[in-house]
């Protein structure tokens, strides 16, 4: 065994001594003599600025503004998220809620029994006044798309265990009641959870993929992945809110309730 550790260390001593030797012959023949000047950036290059490309993104931006700048509605007053719950959170996910079960009906499937988003995807507050389609960029920046997930209630209370009162999502149609930090008790449109009743959950394709935990290692009965960008959703609910005359509002409830430790 000595040997054969002495074999070994022999021959990487050698290998070592002919990488060491490839390393100084290459610098004893390379030129090390660098040469540097410093280039100022400024406006010295431009007068020679390609202007089919300067037009190109001039006019790009000027689109780009006219899209984002276009208003989609008006706000009564700045909306922010939080966890547990906030205003600007429930509002987004009520929206979630109620286009996936418009869309669920537009092709005859039942109802879907909840919403779910992440706090982590919203981010930005919205703005009192008007509101732009900008400000729905900024608020949900992600191209996350609508995404049904149906399973077993046996399932879903896998997720409801995961939850306290500092890791949760915002949901709709949905009650839950923490104490001392913990899930105490929830209920799905006012009903306890039922162990063998399939639900169906509108959320995005990012939590269903299992992002943020929320559903992963969850069994599905059935996945449905829709190509709409869940931004795409929020401006649509707030232009036909603003064709009824309804001004944006903050979505205030008794969701999430917090009590006290005993």
């Amino acid at each position: 065994m000595p040997q054969y550790f002495n074999q070994k260390r022999g021959f990487a001593f050698f290998l070592f001594f002919l990488f060491c030797f490839s390393i100084s012959t290459t610098a004893q023949n390379a030129n090390f003599q660098y040469q540097y000047s410093v280039v100022k950036i400024d406006s010295t290059y431009d007068a020679g600025a390609d202007l089919t490309i300067e037009t190109y993104l001039y006019h790009l931006k000027q689109e780009k503004d006219r899209i984002m700048d276009q208003p989609i509605g008006t706000s009564k007053k700045v909306l922010n998220s939080f966890s547990p719950m906030s205003s600007l959170s429930n509002l987004l996910v009520d929206m979630l809620f109620e286009w996936g079960n418009n869309y669920l009906l537009s092709k005859k499937m039942e109802k879907s029994d909840l919403a779910l988003l992440n706090f982590g995807g919203i981010r930005s507050a919205l703005p009192q006044g008007i509101v732009t389609m900008g400000d729905i960029f900024q608020i949900a920046p992600f191209d996350n798309t609508v995404a049904f997930v149906s399973l077993k209630g046996s399932e879903l209370k896998k997720m409801f265990s995961s939850f306290t009162e500092k890791r949760n999502a915002p949901m709709a149609n949905v009650q839950t009641i923490y104490r001392t930090g913990r899930l105490d008790s929830y209920t799905i449109g006012r009903m306890p959870l039922e162990d063998e009743k399939i639900y169906t959950i509108v959320t995005i394709n990012f939590l269903a993929l299992g992002g943020d935990g929320f559903l992963s290692n969850l069994n599905f009965d059935s996945v449905i992945y829709l190509e709409t960008m869940v931004r795409d959703v929020f401006i649509e609910e707030i232009l036909e809110r603003t064709a009824q005359g309804i001004e944006i509002e903050g979505v205030r409830d008794d969701r999430v309730i917090i009590r006290p430790s005993p």
